[in-house]
């Protein structure tokens, strides 16, 4: 496994955000050997508006030769039409330092790898497959966490800047929990009112 600094310092603080991301957020439910349409469309909505809310600046800093960052976010949009669920637009831009930008990297080439493990759960699913709604969890194939993490470790950066880059690697991901809490808190609202209309 590789590592470095810069890289486990990353890894220890967000660690315990990544493991309530993973257990207890929409994304949860990506795991499960059964997944519901809203379900699924729950947790790409989450990942629209964090990969809209943060793309933009990430985009326009990383931009060095050897690490370009390739934006992901109309695969999400191409996965929810796909569905028959067009995503919203409108999502208000965060901005960011160049060494925030770099944190926040770290969490969505982190989530594109997961995406490899993700993707031949859900390539099961029919109504996935079918829809040929796996863009996102596809991406992985790209290889961009490697060239991400080749190009960090290359990186003189001060204990400031370090500390800025963990500091955006912590914002995202809470900001990515936020948005997963809330797809799971439609997901049962939705359960709720199918109950009601039911009696």
């Amino acid at each position: 496994m590789t590592s470095f600094p810069l890289l486990n310092e990353l890894r220890t603080k967000t660690q315990k955000l990544h493991s309530k991301l993973e257990q207890e957020s929409c994304f949860a439910d990506l795991m499960k050997a059964d997944i519901s349409y809203g379900q699924y469309v729950a947790a790409l909505n989450s990942l629209n508006t964090f990969l809209a809310t943060l793309e933009p600046a990430i985009e326009a800093y990383l931009t060095k030769s050897d690490y370009v960052y390739k934006p992901r976010l109309w695969c999400v949009q191409s996965d929810l039409e796909a569905l028959g669920h067009p995503p919203v637009l409108d999502t208000p831009r965060r901005t960011m330092t160049d060494t925030e930008a770099i944190g926040a990297a770290y969490v969505i080439e982190g989530s594109t790898l997961g995406g490899k493990i993700l993707h031949k759960r859900l390539q099961k699913q029919d109504f996935i497959a079918n829809a040929n709604a796996l863009s996102y969890f596809s991406f992985y194939k790209e290889n961009t966490w490697s060239d991400y993490i080749n190009w960090l470790a290359k990186q003189s950066l001060s204990p400031a800047e370090n500390n800025e880059v963990c500091a955006g690697a912590i914002s995202a991901f809470e900001l990515l929990l936020e948005l997963s809490h809330q797809g799971t808190d439609r997901q049962s609202a939705n359960r709720e009112s199918t109950i009601v209309r039911a009696y």
